[in-house]
């Protein structure tokens, strides 16, 4: 059906770029006027042309009529009606537009700015390929290198890969972007809870999931939901790490070190919750055979986002321990510092052993053993500051706490141990980066 308003079209010429000139022109004249803020940037789509002169509206929403009556002279109802057949007849008179040579090149060349402009805006591969190395290389070093220096180096990584993400607008690109961003993120966090500063932790943990949201990537939002369960019962807070550990295990593609990994996590959760056999049931699930699934994050690049049998076995000692469950805090101990005995590679993260060997001197409190759980302390007491996190430091101190029981008040080796304690806590890596200094490094980096 031909309108009227089609038909004024027409016989003006104009097409749609040529016609929204006009209505704009109008609309501001009409903003003038009235002051009706409606006119001052008035939105117009080649879609609602097309409809409007096909006659598929009867009548525009504001301000449009308002600026078509002023284009036109003519009550919109009016617009939108019929043609007549005079109308009609004019229609028809109107000659078909032929496009000249010049309208053809310009076309041409502005898709081919366009497609230029579009090109300029690409990464090189080799670029993106270096940035991933580099990634990877830092995560498997954070097992050997203190927080505060990986701390710095994948805040440089982040930084560059949020400028990257500036520069591209390829979706593959940005896709890998985002992933390496997430990963970096996840790497800031732990670092943040190893150096005690909590709300941080919390913050990039929360960015390195939204990374991996928009990435799509399921084992990245599985280890940064995970370590958030993890900072939750740190921070007092069981219940809410539960319903984290209920996220992490609904999203798709983690493989079987992830999977134990969120076990752990989990026992840990409800054994600050007291539910005992939920957490023996995760202990088991944590310690089931892991089969042939793997993902590219906890297994493809590994390091910190690995979870081996040993760590399995050192988170386990201390969910036991939470249970008030010596015994098995004690095997699980000595079976996690076995394991990381009998490794001839340097995979496992330097700070695991002590975390074992802490654990496994409050068990041995539990039974009554000082001079067991001095003799276990040794090697934790010697601990480069460095290597002191947050981690430790809540492991160590809970051996402090055992050494307050009535049993050991005269005992001069208690006394002495506890005095080790206080020494080995005083210089702990979080002091590190000094007071505010972890907030003002990253200030900035996450939108």
């Amino acid at each position: 059906m031909n309108t009227v308003f089609d038909a004024l079209v027409i016989e003006a010429r104009m097409d749609f770029r040529s016609f929204l000139a006009e209505y704009r022109r109008v609309a501001a004249l009409l903003y003038e006027r009235t002051g009706d803020i409606a006119f001052r940037n008035v939105v117009l789509t080649d879609k609602s042309f097309t409809r409007w002169r096909a006659g598929q509206v009867a009548r525009p929403h504001h301000p449009a009529p308002a600026i078509l009556e002023r284009m036109y002279g003519k009550p919109v109802d009016e617009l939108f009606a019929p043609c007549t057949d005079e109308q009609a007849q004019v229609l028809r008179a109107v000659p078909t537009p032929v496009l000249d040579e010049r309208e053809l090149a310009m076309t041409a060349r502005d898709a081919r700015a366009h497609a230029a402009d579009a090109a300029s805006q690409l990464l090189p591969d080799l670029s993106l390929d270096q940035l991933e190395d580099d990634l990877v290389r830092l995560v498997r070093a954070n097992t050997t290198t203190p927080p505060h220096e990986i701390f710095m180096a994948a805040k440089e990584l982040l930084g560059l890969a949020t400028v990257m993400l500036d520069r591209t607008q390829l979706l593959s690109q940005r896709g890998r972007l985002y992933v390496v961003a997430g990963q970096a993120s996840a790497l800031l966090g732990a670092c943040a809870f190893d150096l005690s500063s909590m709300p941080t932790a919390v913050e990039l943990m929360r960015a390195s999931a939204l990374y991996g949201q928009v990435a799509e990537h399921g084992p990245l939002q599985a280890y940064a939901h995970g370590y958030l369960a993890l900072l939750y019962y740190w921070g007092g807070n069981p219940a809410q790490a539960v319903r984290q550990i209920e996220r992490a295990h609904s999203f798709q593609g983690v493989g079987a070190t992830g999977q134990a990994r969120l076990a752990a996590i989990a026992a840990r959760s409800y054994a600050h919750l007291g539910r005992t056999a939920e957490a023996h049931a995760a202990i088991d699930r944590s310690l089931a055979d892991r089969g042939p699934a793997v993902d590219d994050l906890h297994d493809g690049i590994a390091g910190e986002f690995d979870f081996s049998v040993e760590r399995v076995a050192m988170s386990n000692s201390t969910t036991l321990l939470l249970l008030r469950d010596g015994v098995g805090a004690e095997a699980s101990a000595r079976r996690s510092l076995e394991l990381i005995a009998s490794q001839s590679s340097a995979s496992t993260p330097l700070a695991v052993a002590p975390q074992a060997g802490a654990d496994l001197a409050t068990a041995l409190l539990m039974r009554r053993d000082l001079d067991g759980a001095a003799e276990a302390m040794r090697p934790v007491l010697s601990l480069p500051r460095e290597w002191r996190g947050a981690g430790l430091v809540g492991r160590v101190n809970a051996v402090r706490a055992e050494l307050a029981s009535p049993s050991f008040r005269d005992a001069l080796v208690a006394r002495d141990l506890a005095e080790q304690i206080d020494d080995f806590t005083l210089v702990a890596a979080p002091r590190t980066l000094g007071p505010g200094a972890v907030r003002l490094a990253i200030d900035g980096e996450i939108g």
